[in-house]
C-alpha cells in the first residue's frame, strides 16, 4: 500500500481555582461565554503522570472561569509567553517524529454501551524529502447502524494544528488567566482562549487549556475550532468540541488522546455518537535528531 501526502488525508487533531468541579455543564458554560465570530496507550518514550477519562467518563470536563483566581507565583503574561516558547520547540519537534493515530467512531446506546463501531488506524512517517505522509494500515469491519466513516470526513480535524498557541499566534488570540487547579497528579494554571482576528482560510482555537505549574507546557486542552465563517466542523460528522490530553515523548509533550461527544438526528431520534483519537508510538525518523531548534508557527 502506498503513503500520500497527510496534507492530502485526514489530518486528526482535533478541542478556576483548586477546589472548582469539573463538569459537562462548566465546559459548555465557559465555551458559550466565548464569542464565536470565528493514544492513549503509553508513547514509545516516557510519559506523563496523566490518566486518561475511561470510555464512559463525559469528554467535557473543563473547569468553569473564577471570578477573583489566586495569584501566581509569576505574572500570567509570563507564564503565556513560556508556554508559548514550548509550544513552538514542540512543533519543531513534532515534525521529527513518525507515528500511528487510530481514529474509532462509536454509535452510544442505552447504558453507555455500544451499538455500532468502527476503528481506523493510520500510520504517518516523515518521508527522505522531508514531507509527511500518511497510510491507512487497518480498518475494522465497521458495526454502525445508522452512519459511517471515510477518510476524508474530519474536515474539522484538517484544519486543526496540533500546537495552536504557538509564539507568532499569541497577537491573534485574548488569553485570560482563570486560576490554578490539580489535574490528576499535576498542578496547572488554567488559561481561557479566545480567538479575536480571524479569517476564512485558517481555524483558530476557541476554549481552556491546562498549564503545567513547574515546566509552563500545556497539557491539556478542551474547545472548538472557529472562522470567520463560524465553528469548524465536517459535514458529514457533528464534532466540534475535543478534549485532548498529552503525555510526555522524551522531553517533548505530544498529543496521546483526544475525545468528542455528540448526536445526530437519524429520522427524528437522537443518536449518541463518540469519536476518539488516539496517537501512539512515536519515534524518530530516520536519521532525524531528537533535538531541534524551535521553529514558530506561520
Amino acid at each position: 500500500m502506498q503513503y500520500t501526502r497527510a496534507a492530502d488525508c485526514i489530518q486528526l487533531i482535533v478541542m478556576n481555582n483548586a477546589n472548582i468541579r469539573i463538569s459537562i455543564l462548566a465546559a459548555m458554560a465557559v465555551l458559550s461565554a466565548l464569542p464565536i465570530t470565528v493514544s492513549v496507550t503509553a508513547c514509545a518514550q516516557e510519559t506523563g503522570p496523566l490518566r486518561m477519562p475511561p470510555a464512559a467518563a463525559p469528554a467535557a470536563r473543563a473547569a468553569a472561569p473564577s471570578d477573583k483566581p489566586d495569584t501566581p507565583a509569576i505574572p500570567p503574561d509570563q507564564i503565556i509567553k513560556r508556554f508559548a516558547a514550548k509550544e513552538d520547540e514542540f512543533l519543531a519537534a513534532s515534525n521529527n517524529y513518525n507515528f500511528q493515530r487510530s481514529v474509532h467512531l462509536e454509535e452510544i446506546g442505552p447504558g453507555n454501551k455500544t451499538t455500532g463501531e468502527v476503528e481506523m488506524i493510520l500510520e504517518q512517517v516523515v518521508g527522505p524529502d522531508g514531507r509527511r505522509y500518511e497510510k491507512i494500515v487497518k480498518r475494522t469491519e465497521s458495526t454502525l447502524q445508522h452512519m459511517e466513516m471515510e477518510r476524508g470526513d474530519m474536515g474539522v480535524i484538517d484544519a486543526a494544528p496540533l500546537f495552536p498557541l504557538t509564539t507568532s499566534q499569541l497577537p491573534r488570540y485574548d488569553i485570560t488567566y482563570q486560576g490554578k487547579q490539580p489535574l490528576d497528579e499535576l498542578s496547572v494554571y488554567v488559561f481561557g482562549v479566545k480567538p479575536h482576528v480571524l479569517d476564512r482560510t485558517h481555524a483558530f482555537f476557541s476554549g481552556v487549556v491546562w498549564v503545567d505549574v513547574d515546566d509552563l507546557v500545556i497539557v491539556k486542552t478542551i474547545g472548538k475550532w472557529v472562522s470567520e465563517t463560524g465553528d469548524v466542523m465536517s459535514p458529514q460528522l457533528p464534532f466540534t468540541v475535543f478534549e485532548t490530553f498529552r503525555e510526555q515523548v522524551g522531553k517533548y509533550w505530544f498529543p496521546t488522546y483526544s475525545r468528542s461527544d455528540d448526536s445526530f438526528d437519524q429520522a427524528g431520534v437522537s443518536v449518541p455518537i463518540r469519536l476518539t483519537i488516539r496517537w501512539t508510538d512515536y519515534k524518530l525518523a530516520s536519521g532525524a535528531s531528537a533535538s531541534v531548534a524551535p521553529a514558530t508557527a506561520k
